[in-house]
């Protein structure tokens, strides 16, 4: 993947508590197709995805609600 066919997606994430919620959340995200990279924060409740622009948001958030969680698209911006 060359950096022109990465976008960001930047998620809210609901429902984490602890640390080991947040290695769920990116390990949920990070077995979606077209996923390089997932940051997710406690902290801020969100996650930010390093994907190619094909990986549709909602695949991201239906990963993350299959693993327990809530989650819903905040924004997509290019590399």
């Amino acid at each position: 993947m060359t950096s022109e066919s990465i976008v960001y997606i930047d998620l809210g994430v609901g429902g984490m508590t602890c640390d080991d919620c947040v290695q769920h959340v990116t390990a949920a995200l990070e077995s979606v197709p077209g996923v390089r990279r997932a940051e997710v924060s406690l902290e801020r409740r969100s996650a930010t995805v390093e994907a190619s622009p094909a990986t549709p948001a909602e695949a991201l958030a239906a990963a993350v609600r299959a693993s327990g969680y809530n989650a819903f698209e905040r924004r997509r911006r290019s590399a």
